[in-house]
């Protein structure tokens, strides 16, 4: 069977050779390269991340059901071979730099989220956080943030890989504070260190999915359903309908990704 992928990320791995399943979901697919590199098949109209290609429903499912039989993965600049099933890498490229930049405006943020039922991960539901006292935790994340956006280096090593979740909270919310900062106007990120230069590797402090998640947001490449949500900040306007597409991703990660948006913003009208 050939299989011709719809879309895919121009930043997805192209290490060529051998790849083995590391996870079936329900929309996504994830296969590792020998060297420790991440791909991950999306099922159509569900995003598409910096590590991924796209396909069409129906063929999702059929690689989904066939895939624990699969004893043959390769991939080849040509494109992907399981077993008997070729997916082809010709759909559409997909350059997933965030390239919007604009002020946030924290008071729609803050409208939007204030009466959003949403659980994240760790700290309750997005309505008991907004307007209140921060947590000592979210606290202590949101002073880190405002420290490396004035130019230090900061060692996340503690936070990160704490919640529940594939990917989880304490990254999803790192990840909302990378797009703040490369998404707002204000912030210079070129003239900041790199934000985990200061950190143990990744590798060692969350799971491989989430990891690769934190590497390509520091670099201010993002999936595309925070791509919509990064140009609904810029246009408030279309903010609420952004908001809950994105809490549709995952049980916690969208109200976790918002949660770090929201306290990125804050930091950065504080220092600006």
């Amino acid at each position: 069977m050939n299989i011709n992928a719809l879309t895919f990320s121009v930043h997805a791995t192209q290490d060529y050779g051998p790849l083995r399943c590391a996870g079936r979901f329900n929309n996504a697919i994830n296969f590792l390269s020998q060297s420790g590199h991440l791909l991950t098949l999306h099922r159509e109209n569900h995003g598409i991340s910096p590590m991924g290609w796209e396909i069409r429903d129906d063929d999702f499912d059929k690689v989904f059901d066939s895939q624990p039989l699969a004893q043959r993965c390769q991939l080849s600049p040509l494109g992907l071979q399981l077993e008997d099933t070729f997916i082809s890498r010709q759909g559409s490229r997909l350059n997933l730099h965030l390239n919007q930049k604009g002020e946030i405006l924290l008071a729609p943020l803050d409208a939007a989220l204030a009466d959003e039922t949403a659980h994240t991960g760790l700290f309750g539901r997005l309505e008991q956080i907004v307007g209140h006292p921060l947590c000592l935790e979210a606290r202590e994340l949101q002073l880190r943030f405002l420290r490396w956006l004035q130019g230090q280096q900061v060692d996340w090593s503690t936070q990160l890989g704490k919640g529940p979740g594939l990917t989880p909270s304490n990254d999803d919310t790192l990840v909302g504070m990378l797009l703040s900062a490369h998404l707002d106007s204000r912030v210079e990120v070129a003239r900041l260190p790199a934000f985990f230069s200061g950190s143990q590797p990744l590798s060692q402090l969350t799971t491989l999915v989430s990891a690769h998640y934190l590497q390509f947001a520091e670099q201010g490449i993002f999936s595309t359903p925070l791509q919509t949500l990064a140009h609904a900040l810029l246009q408030p306007s279309q903010l609420p309908d952004a908001i809950r597409d994105l809490l549709d991703i995952g049980h916690f990660s969208g109200a976790d990704t918002l949660l770090g948006i929201w306290l990125g913003v804050m930091a950065i009208d504080r220092l600006y």
